[in-house]
């Protein structure tokens, strides 16, 4: 089976998300408000710094200082971007225990990037002990608000046995959510389940029917299996 590195997601997709309750306004509005405290419009800059979005040019630095005031103003979404800022070093340097600390203080309010990320390091012992408890734990908060990512990590930890009872239902139950969240990897790994009947009884119908999927989203692997089972 291939194996998703249990990673933080690729870092241009990260630093691209933003609130969308500044769809309209201008940078220099935005600036405005963020000057006159507005937290999301804080966190709203710092983010466009960081990305440079919306013809703005990059500037980590004051990203870095416009995502801190968004972070004490209690902007979760400033929260965890500091963590990957620390994580990634991106205009800081590298450092797992704040990103470990920061991952944590937005995971326990919910934020499902942060959670996935905090199972990540639990997962590595990047910033803290390695814990597959504790991963599973944090996938699994994440996974249950549907974060896709989330979803195949946990179908993996079922997989192993790492951090929870070896479970192939579990697994297959997990994956399928993933694949169906368009996580091309969950839907390479779910037909082979299907072609080895595990946690489930074979079925060479669905297993086509999702390695074609991963064949459509570029997998090559996937394409090379199709062939194999004309």
């Amino acid at each position: 089976m291939k194996i998703k590195n249990t990673t933080f997601y690729i870092f241009t997709m990260i630093f691209s998300l933003h609130s969308s309750a500044f769809a309209e306004p201008s940078v220099a509005d935005i600036q405005y408000r963020a000057e006159q405290g507005q937290s999301v419009a804080q966190y709203h800059l710092g983010m466009m710094l960081l990305s440079g979005e919306q013809g703005v040019v990059k500037n980590y630095e004051q990203a870095f200082k416009w995502l801190t005031v968004a972070d004490q103003n209690g902007s979760m979404g400033a929260k965890y971007s500091l963590g990957m800022m620390y994580y990634t070093g991106t205009g800081v340097e590298k450092d797992a225990k704040r990103a470990f600390d920061y991952s944590t203080k937005a995971a326990a309010k919910d934020h499902a990037k942060a959670q996935y990320n905090l199972g990540v390091l639990y997962d590595r012992g990047e910033g803290t002990a390695q814990d597959y408890g504790k991963a599973f734990e944090w996938f699994s908060r994440a996974a249950k608000q549907g974060y896709p990512p989330a979803e195949y990590n946990l179908a993996h930890l079922y997989k192993k046995g790492h951090g929870v009872s070896q479970s192939d239902e579990q697994a297959l139950k997990w994956y399928t959510k993933a694949a169906e969240h368009n996580e091309s990897d969950a839907q390479y790994n779910l037909p082979q389940m299907y072609l080895n009947g595990e946690g489930t009884p074979k079925n060479l119908q669905l297993a086509k029917k999702w390695f074609q999927h991963a064949a459509d989203a570029g997998d090559s692997d996937a394409k090379e299996m199709l062939k194999s089972l004309e």
